[in-house]
């Protein structure tokens, strides 16, 4: 069974070719600082609700050196277990950290891991990523739509990640994921494919030289604007638009354009 999305639940998520590392995590600080004040004066990483970790904006490093810290713990059994044994084969940093603020509006993930590209069966996964979730309608006094916007496109233009997406989360899920026989990210397979077009999708340089700026660059106006050497292609301007008609015709519009073969065939509404 799906889950049941409100209309503010919006998701953004930017992926990365490479291991995030200390300036990354920076210039996430500066935008988060920047775009979300308010939210950001409580930041921390969150564990569970006895393990809170502050993050001191005086600090320029702070967040980056909070969350890798945490995403390289492991836990007491887990360390008795590498002393006895030794590291297995696979053995890394490899983790995800939460970041919540003054209020709920907004929670932050970041992945990390060490390999860049890993497997899940038969799958090709890239474990470096920055998720933004928004949970309500106003976030720094904007509509949630616009912020959502306006952060995804800052943070492709300083990060320069390879791939992106923002949009509906029920979007991301009628798209990628099956609910039968078993809760699966089936769409993610960057092996073999993206996991969808939606609400705004940035291709980094690596994507947009495959596809080809001149291509891109032919979509409709409005539809599309180069970021630091990656392109920026949007449906329309409303994320909960996803489930109508004209949208569904626009996005089928931007695949054929593309290529239809450098995406995941779409679920619909329904799991596999």
């Amino acid at each position: 069974m799906s889950p049941e999305f409100g209309q503010a639940d919006l998701d953004s998520e930017i992926v990365f070719d490479r291991v995030l590392g200390s300036p990354d995590l920076d210039m996430l600080q500066q935008v988060l600082v920047r775009l979300a004040p308010k939210w950001s004066s409580r930041l921390r990483v969150w564990r569970e609700p006895r393990d809170q970790r502050p993050i001191d904006l005086t600090d320029p490093a702070a967040l980056g050196r909070t969350v890798l810290a945490a995403v390289g713990e492991r836990g007491p059994a887990y360390q008795q277990r590498v002393r006895d044994y030794g590291p297995g084969p696979f053995e890394r940093m490899s983790g995800s950290a939460e970041l919540r603020g003054a209020g709920p509006e907004l929670v932050v993930i970041v992945s990390v891991d060490e390999f860049v590209v890993s497997t899940l069966g038969t799958r090709t996964l890239l474990g470096n990523a920055i998720d933004l979730q928004l949970r309500r309608s106003t976030i720094a006094g904007q509509p949630g739509r616009e912020w959502l916007a306006k952060a995804f496109e800052t943070l492709c233009a300083q990060l320069t990640p390879v791939w992106g997406y923002a949009g509906h989360a029920g979007e991301y899920w009628a798209k990628v994921m099956s609910t039968s026989p078993r809760i699966e990210a089936v769409g993610r397979d960057f092996g073999r494919h993206l996991p969808g077009v939606f609400w705004i999708n940035f291709f980094g340089r690596r994507y947009t030289d495959l596809i080809g700026a001149d291509r891109l660059m032919s979509l409709p106006e409005g539809l599309v604007s180069a970021v630091n050497g990656g392109t920026l292609v949007r449906i329309g301007d409303d994320p909960l638009a996803w489930g109508t008609p004209d949208y569904a015709i626009n996005e089928h519009k931007i695949r054929d354009h593309l290529g239809s073969e450098l995406f995941f065939p779409p679920l619909g509404n329904k799991g596999v």
